[in-house]
């Protein structure tokens, strides 16, 4: 049985996030593990901007940070709750599935806890589009919580 010492949880503040949250905080006690918590925002969501678009823009990027800060505050509510400490960052990057793998990477996290579907709109009519390509590029074993 593997013995997990660095656990990802990417959130987005979503009904399955917070069911893979749920699953992450117990792994992460039951083994004492580090537990990680993020969100991804894509700071420029659109190809290209109509006139007047700057606006349109900022007001994304309010609207994509309190999504992250709620996402985070309540996956970290979850942890605290359990008595799991955690450390939490919002990554400011574009794609999220790769900005998730390149943390994995980076930080050393031996196992990822994401839910299968988001809030990514038409995306989320497969596996969710980011599990999906988390699960083709990580380097780690992921675990998609239904």
């Amino acid at each position: 049985m593997a013995d997990y010492k660095h656990i990802l949880l990417p959130t987005d503040g979503s009904t399955s996030a917070d069911k893979a949250a749920e699953t992450a905080v117990d792994l992460a006690k039951r083994y004492g593990a580090r537990l990680s918590i993020v969100s991804v925002i894509d700071p420029v969501p659109f190809i290209s901007f109509p006139e007047g678009g700057g606006e349109a823009l900022a007001y994304y990027l309010d609207a994509a940070e309190e999504a992250a800060a709620q996402g985070i505050a309540q996956a970290g509510a979850r942890a605290t709750a359990a008595g799991v400490s955690f450390e939490s960052q919002v990554l400011r990057e574009h794609g999220p599935a790769q900005s998730v793998v390149d943390f994995a990477a980076k930080d050393g996290v031996d196992l990822i806890v994401m839910g299968s579907h988001g809030r990514r709109g038409l995306d989320s009519l497969l596996l969710g589009s980011v599990a999906h390509k988390v699960l083709t590029l990580a380097k780690v074993p992921v675990l998609v919580v239904k």
